[in-house]
């Protein structure tokens, strides 16, 4: 049986004001320095490495979550092959 991986990883972005921040999924296997990116939900999100504290504070997105599991539950993927982070953070 032949299935698709899927990869995403996962950083805390601001929002459009900087100081408020959210844990968004994103396709591929890692973030690569790239200034912007769509997360999995379908927000253009602005991106930067993110700091130690962002990482803890930063809620996750429960939109790219259900997504995830919605897409990995139809593939029949019972654990998601990499849910990496950035940079190698927690």
């Amino acid at each position: 049986m032949t299935t698709t991986e899927r990869q995403h990883y996962w950083l805390p972005v601001p929002d459009r004001t900087g100081f408020k921040w959210h844990r968004h999924a994103f396709r591929g296997k890692h973030w690569d320095g790239r200034p912007a990116d769509t997360s999995v939900c379908g927000l253009p999100c602005a991106m930067a490495k993110p700091s130690e504290l962002d990482w803890f504070q930063a809620p996750t997105c429960a939109d790219c979550t259900e997504l995830l599991i919605t897409e990995y539950s139809a593939a029949g993927n019972a654990e998601p092959s990499d849910t990496g982070s950035a940079e190698g953070e927690p």
